[in-house]
């Protein structure tokens, strides 16, 4: 009986060491590699629209076939913080009352306000045009944040073996809007 139950646990044994791990190793790597080159093409925009001052529908057309070459189910989420400088008065009223110095303050446009810009509804103008472009000024915060929507075979085979939920992907990169859009 003790030697049909060691035989058991050395098959088990065996089963995972040669069969569950490998496949749980090469899975992560895969997904690692999968997260590099989704997040290489989101630094990528990121740094384009930050030195351009803009984002055109080229630009964004280049994220996303970036992110679907990746081999995730990944959605991009965008958030520009315009930079507002608003002068401060001792009495809002009177004009004279300016206290020589601003506040600064930030507007937030999100992937909506973005794609509105980039695609209108009912236009005929070409990617290019300078109408289906989304500006912004030097100064402005621009943040693209990347977050998996689908479950990888890693994470599939790590829930099973440990008992743990699906943790997404999610990565964020951006930074200080360099210069002006044209």
């Amino acid at each position: 009986m003790v030697d049909t139950f060691k035989a058991w646990i050395t098959i088990v044994l065996l089963i995972f060491a040669l069969i569950i791990y490998p496949a749980l190793r090469t899975a992560e790597r895969t997904e690692d590699q999968a997260r590099l080159t989704a997040q290489a093409a989101a630094r990528e925009f990121v740094d384009r629209v930050r030195a351009k001052g803009y984002i055109d529908v080229r630009d964004y057309s280049t994220l996303m076939k970036g992110l679907d070459s990746s081999g995730l189910v990944l959605q991009a989420n965008f958030e520009h913080s315009k930079k507002l400088l608003i002068p401060v008065y001792d009495d809002a009223n009177d004009p004279s009352t300016f206290k020589n110095t601003f506040s600064v303050d930030y507007q937030g446009y999100f992937t909506k306000d973005i794609l509105e810009k980039l695609f209108p509804p009912g236009s005929s103008a070409r990617d290019d045009h300078p109408s289906r472009r989304y500006k912004m000024n030097v100064g402005d915060l621009f943040v693209t944040r990347i977050e998996s929507k689908g479950t990888t075979l890693a994470s599939s085979i790590r829930s099973f073996l440990f008992r743990t939920s699906h943790v997404p992907i999610v990565f964020q990169y951006g930074g200080m809007v360099r210069n002006e859009a044209p």
